[in-house]
């Protein structure tokens, strides 16, 4: 009689994607996650900054009208705070700090009062080698570090970028920090849309943004020219491009068009594709995300979802 592995059982009671079953059970690949807000907002509920870009700009300006659209939103805010004769760049720099210190106080009280809530059990590296994290606080990597036995490196560059000023966005978002986890086990934490801890690296409203998709082409570029001198360019954008991909807790809206360019140039350039996968809601949609990111799991509600994801991840 065969008997069927514990893994292979949770895999019969779950409606998992397939393709993450097999590649989960592949000991020579691993995953890189994206992580958004959402990831936030399952573990805190709704009303934390960290996880409402509307309770965060709201707390910016609290009489200004909120689209939805928030790097817009944000220039909107510019505009409102502007005093006379100022500049709209030192009225976005002014923004910005209150942006930091908000955050700077809410992740202090999060690592503070709600570690315990904090699913650490997803970051392991037998799974996964890298995280792109599209949000401004270190929370995960944190309380990483406060586990026994794991230990959290200082930023590094070691890309193409590593030599351009230290303000720069080319080289603020190259920089990654090492969870080391003994034997070996690693893995790296990007932050391209920056970090709370350096305000000049956030990027928050149009401006920065275009700045951001700028020089999201030339760490592409970059990237080639090495690939035609058979390297590799340490940067974020060379772990989307060979890895299977998780999203959680992003919605990938089209404003993220750094993340698009890169994952789009992966489809243009790879011949075999790994995966795209994302946890989300439902099937019922027709929305870019669903043409093109497969679902995680299918027919479960976020929570289900989450519960099944630890099971997995834990063994």
């Amino acid at each position: 009689m065969v008997v069927q592995s514990q893994l292979d059982i949770e895999f019969h009671k779950v409606k998992i994607n397939p393709k993450f079953k097999s590649l989960l059970k592949d000991p020579e690949l691993k995953f890189t996650i994206i992580l958004g807000s959402g990831f936030h907002q399952h573990f805190l509920g709704k009303d934390s900054i960290l996880s409402s870009w509307k309770l965060l700009l709201q707390k910016l300006s609290p009489e200004t009208k909120l689209s939805g659209e928030y790097h817009l939103d944000f220039e909107k805010i510019i505009e409102a705070k502007k005093i006379p004769c100022e500049d709209s760049s030192k009225t976005e720099e002014r923004l910005i700090n209150c942006v930091k210190e908000l955050l700077q106080k809410e992740q202090e009280c999060i690592l503070s009062d709600f570690k315990d809530c904090y699913p650490t059990w997803l970051f392991n590296p037998k799974y996964v080698s890298d995280v792109i994290s599209l949000n401004f606080d270190e929370i995960p990597e944190l309380l990483l570090n406060r586990t026994e036995g794991v230990s959290l490196s200082e930023f590094k560059n070691d890309s193409s970028f590593k030599k351009e000023s230290k303000t720069s966005y080319a080289y603020l978002s190259t920089r990654y920090k090492t969870v080391y986890f003994g034997k070996n086990e690693t893995i790296r934490f990007w932050h391209p849309h920056g970090i709370i801890s350096n305000k000049k690296s956030i990027v928050l409203g149009l401006h920065r943004y275009a700045h951001m998709v700028e020089n999201s082409l030339r760490i592409r570029n970059h990237h080639m020219e090495a690939k035609r001198n058979n390297n590799q360019d340490n940067t974020w954008y060379y772990k989307l491009l060979d890895n299977p991909i998780i999203i959680l807790g992003a919605g990938m809206s089209q404003s993220e068009w750094d993340l698009w360019f890169a994952l789009t140039s992966r489809n243009r350039t790879n011949g075999e594709k790994l995966p795209l996968f994302q946890m989300r809601d439902c099937e019922c949609k027709n929305d870019a995300q669903h043409q093109w990111f497969e679902p995680l799991f299918t027919g479960m509600k976020f929570d289900e979802q989450w519960k099944k994801l630890e099971k997995l991840f834990k063994k």
